[in-house]
């Protein structure tokens, strides 16, 4: 028996992946949307630890978060005003 008879005998990645129920991705896209994915499920899960956590009461967390989101509010509806006024201006110019 020669090495060469050894080697074709043992099965491909692919073949083993499959035989074990799995695969490989087929593309670069997939594993970037589900780093993407798991990133996102890891923010969810910190921030609820985080909310868990908190020294304060719900009521107060409730509070910050309203008033947090108003002040993200604040400062992005000029930006999203100008963008829209922006985008008006140019459809009438073309």
């Amino acid at each position: 028996m020669q090495a060469t008879d050894l080697t074709k005998n043992i099965p491909s990645t692919e073949e083993l992946l499959r035989a074990i129920g799995l695969q490989r991705s087929g593309s670069a896209g997939g594993e970037f949307l589900g780093g993407v994915a798991v990133f996102g499920a890891g923010l969810l899960v910190g921030a609820g630890l985080a909310l868990l956590f908190a020294p304060s009461t719900g009521a107060e967390v409730r509070e910050q978060i309203g008033s947090k989101l108003e002040e993200v509010r604040d400062r992005v509806a000029p930006m999203t005003e100008q963008q829209g006024k922006g985008s008006r201006s140019s459809a009438q110019a073309g």
